[in-house]
C-alpha cells in the first residue's frame, strides 16, 4: 500500500477507472437558473437528477472502454437472471456498483439492488461476493419503512462472520451530518467528473439517509454481532515460522526495506553499515552517493535527512495512539477500544478544514510508522540479516503530493533516486528488497482533480496521470532489470482489485523473474477483504491482518495491510538465502510457491510455509 492511512480509504468505496472523459459543465440555462449570474462552481448547478444522468452516461462509456465486447444491452436480462451474465472483471464490476449508487439516489431501488446482486454473483474476484452491503442495507430499510430493522438485519446476515466486520465499518464511521458535510465540501473543491459525481451521490443519496436512521443500522449490527458471538469461532490458521537464531548453517545476508523510512536505532544489531562511508556530507567511497552509510535517503523537505520521517513530537504524541485503531477499522474490528477512539476522533470532524487537518496528521503518523513496522517483520528470527534502508519520501505520496501531482522536476528526482538505489543494490550485493508500496493511476487522478487551474478537464487529468504512471512503470522496470540477482518482494495493495486490470505498479509489471508480489490473508488463512489479487501475478499470500511489529517509538502495534504480508514473505526469502546463498531469485520464488499451503476455492494462491520452504532450500544447497 501507499504509506498513507488516509481516512477516506476506510469508506471501502472504489470510484476510480480508466476511460477518457470530458469535464462536465451543465447547460447554460441550468447554470443561470434562479440567478442572474452564472454559478461560481459547476457543482452549484448540479442537482441530483443531473448527477444521476452524468453517472449513467459515463459508466456506460467507461464499461465500453474497458470491456468493449460486453453487450450492455443485455444488462436488464442479467439483472433479472444473474446466472445468464458473463463473468465480470473488476473494472466492469466497479462501474456497475457506481451505477447502482446512481440508481439508489434516483429512487430506482429494484434496479440498484439488482445491479449489486449481479456483481456479487458474477464478479471474477470472489472477494466481491459480498460487495455492496451498504447499498443493500439502505435499500432494505427503504423497502420496509414500517419495520426496517429486521430487513436490514437480513441483509447483514448474508455476510460470513469473517466478512461482517469490514462490511459494516461505514455505518459506524459516519455518525452525524457534519461528517458528511465536511466530505461534500472537500469534494466540491475538485473537478466534476464520473468519480466525483459518484462520490457526491454516495454521500448525499446513501450516507445521509443512513446517518438519519443510524439507530436502525446500529441495532441490526449489534443483533448480528451477538448472534456471531454465540457461534463457535473457526480455528486460526497455523502460520509456519522459523527462527534462525543459532542456526550454524545460516550466513549473513544483505536485505533492504524500500519504504518511507526506518528507525535504525531499533535495529542496531542488524542495520547494514557501509564502512567506507561516513555521515559527513561527502561521497567518501566515491560511488556517486553521499552519506550512503546505511542506505539511500531521498526527501526534498529541509531537515528531513534521517533514516525515518520525523513529523514532530507533538504530532507523534497526539496521533500515534490512533494507529492501531485505524488499522483495526481497516481489518473490520470496529468494536475494539482502539477503533472506538478513532471513531470518536472522526465523528468530531464537522467541516473541510478540520477534515484536511486530520487527514494530513494521520498521513504523517502513517509515514512515520510504516517502514519501521515493515522492518520489524522482515528481520524477525533472522539475526543474520544486514538491513539497508532505502527511504523515498515520494513512495508515500500523501505528504509530498497532497492534492496535487508531482512536477516534471519531482519526477526527475524520483528517477534519480531509483538509479541511486539500483547502484547501491549492485555495489553491496543486496539479495532481498521488500517494497511495501505501490502506485495507482486513479490515485494520481484524484489528486490532480484538485488542480483545476492546471488540469481544467477530465481529459487533461487523465492524460497527465498516464504520463506520471508511465514514468513510474519505467522506473520500477529499470531497477528490477538493473539488479537481476536481487529478489524484489512487493505488496499487492489494499484496494480489493485486480492489479493487472488497473495496471498498478510495480505489482503488475510482467515478465520479471526477480519480482514476487504478495497478497494478504487474515488469521484464519482467508483472503483479507482488502487484498489486491490476480491469478497470474499474485500467487503467494501471507499474514496481513493485525500483524504485530514495532513502530519508531519502540511500541509494538498490530497493523494490517498487504504491507505487512509482503515483509513476512521477504523475511522467508532472506532466510532461504541465508541457508542456501546460491539460490537465484527465480528459484526462491519457485520454492515458495511450490511449498506453500493451497488456499481453498473459490479463491486461489498459496500461503507461504516457512518450514517447508527453508527445508527445501537446504536440500538445494546440499545438492550443489
Amino acid at each position: 500500500m501507499r504509506a498513507t492511512l488516509t481516512i477516506l480509504s476506510l469508506l471501502l468505496l472504489a470510484c476510480g477507472g480508466d476511460a477518457p472523459e470530458e469535464d462536465f459543465a451543465p447547460p447554460q440555462e441550468e447554470r443561470a437558473a434562479g440567478s442572474e449570474e452564472a454559478a461560481t462552481s459547476p457543482w452549484d448547478a448540479l442537482d441530483t437528477p443531473a448527477l444521476v444522468s452524468l453517472v449513467r452516461e459515463r459508466t456506460a462509456a467507461r464499461i465500453a472502454e474497458v470491456e468493449p465486447d460486453l453487450e450492455l444491452s443485455q444488462l436488464p436480462q442479467w439483472i433479472e437472471d444473474p446466472e445468464s451474465a458473463p463473468a465480470l472483471g473488476d473494472r466492469v464490476s466497479e462501474q456497475l456498483i457506481n451505477l447502482a449508487i446512481a440508481e439508489t439516489a434516483a429512487g430506482e431501488h429494484a434496479r440498484a439492488a439488482g445491479l449489486v446482486r449481479l456483481v456479487r454473483a458474477k464478479a471474477r474476484n470472489r472477494n466481491n461476493a459480498y460487495t455492496g452491503t451498504t447499498l443493500l442495507s439502505e435499500l432494505a430499510r427503504r423497502g420496509a419503512e414500517a419495520d426496517p430493522e429486521p430487513a436490514v438485519r437480513a441483509v447483514l446476515e448474508e455476510l460470513p462472520r469473517n466478512r461482517f466486520g469490514s462490511a459494516t465499518v461505514v455505518f459506524q464511521l459516519f455518525q452525524n451530518e457534519g461528517q458528511i458535510d465536511a466530505r461534500v465540501e472537500q469534494l466540491h473543491a475538485q473537478l466534476v467528473g464520473l468519480d466525483t459525481a459518484v462520490a457526491a451521490l454516495f454521500y448525499d443519496g446513501v450516507l445521509r439517509p443512513i446517518v438519519a436512521h443510524r439507530e436502525t443500522f446500529m441495532n441490526a449490527i449489534q443483533a448480528v454481532r451477538q448472534a456471531h458471538e454465540g457461534q463457535e469461532e473457526a480455528e486460526p490458521f497455523a502460520f509456519s515460522t522459523v527462527d534462525l537464531t543459532g542456526a550454524r548453517d545460516a550466513q549473513p545476508v544483505v536485505i533492504a526495506v524500500w519504504d518511507t523510512g526506518v528507525a535504525g536505532a531499533l535495529f542496531e544489531e542488524q542495520l547494514f553499515v557501509n564502512e567506507a562511508e561516513a555521515l559527513n556530507g561527502a561521497d567518501d567511497d566515491e560511488n556517486g552517493l553521499v552519506d550512503d552509510r546505511h542506505g539511500v535517503i531521498s526527501d526534498p523537505t529541509e531537515g528531513q535527512d534521517a533514516l525515518t520521517y520525523e513529523p514532530g513530537e507533538s504530532v507523534i504524541t497526539e496521533y500515534a495512539p490512533f494507529l492501531r485503531g485505524i488499522m483495526d477499522l481497516r481489518a473490520g474490528l470496529a468494536s475494539t477500544e482502539a477503533a472506538q477512539r478513532v471513531l470518536g476522533l472522526m465523528g468530531a470532524v464537522q467541516d473541510a478544514e478540520q477534515l484536511e487537518a486530520l487527514e494530513i496528521n494521520l498521513d504523517a503518523i502513517g509515514e512515520w510508522a510504516h517502514g519501521t513496522h515493515v522492518a520489524g517483520i522482515m528481520t524477525a528470527g533472522l539475526p543474520q540479516a544486514r538491513m539497508a534502508v532505502f527511504r523515498s519520501a515520494w513512495a508515500g505520496e500523501a505528504r509530498l503530493y497532497h492534492h496535487r501531482g508531482p512536477t516534471d522536476e519531482e519526477l526527475a528526482a524520483e528517477r534519480q533516486n531509483v538509479e541511486d538505489i539500483a547502484r547501491f543494490i549492485d555495489a553491496h550485493d543486496v539479495r532481498v528488497v521488500n517494497a511495501s508500496l505501490g502506485f495507482a493511476r486513479d490515485y494520481v487522478e484524484a489528486q490532480l482533480r484538485h488542480e483545476a487551474d492546471r488540469y481544467p478537464t477530465e481529459e487533461a487529468v487523465r492524460a497527465r496521470a498516464e504520463e506520471i504512471h508511465r514514468h513510474r512503470r519505467d522506473n520500477w522496470r529499470h531497477v528490477f532489470e538493473q539488479n537481476p540477482d536481487t529478489l524484489f518482494v512487493v505488496a499487492a495493495g489494499n484496494s480489493n482489485r485486480d492489479i493487472v486490470e488497473y495496471e498498478d505498479v510495480p505489482s503488475s509489471l510482467p515478465d520479471l523473474p526477480n519480482l514476487l508480489v504478495v497478497g494478504a490473508v487474515d488469521r484464519f488463512g482467508d483472503w483479507a477483504t482488502f487484498t489486491n489479487s490476480n491469478p497470474d501475478r499474485v500467487q503467494v499470500f501471507d499474514h496481513g491482518v493485525e500483524v504485530d511489529s514495532v513502530i519508531p517509538n519502540g511500541e509494538r502495534v498490530p497493523l494490517s495491510g498487504t504491507s505487512m504480508a509482503s515483509p513476512n514473505v521477504a523475511n522467508l526469502a532472506a532466510k532461504m538465502l541465508a541457508v542456501s546463498p546460491g539460490l537465484s531469485p527465480a528459484q526462491v520464488i519457485t520454492i515458495i510457491r511450490e511449498t506453500g499451503t493451497a488456499i481453498p476455492a473459490p479463491f486461489y494462491g498459496v500461503i507461504a510455509h516457512e518450514e517447508r520452504a527453508i527445508a527445501r532450500a537446504r536440500r538445494e544447497r546440499r545438492r550443489r
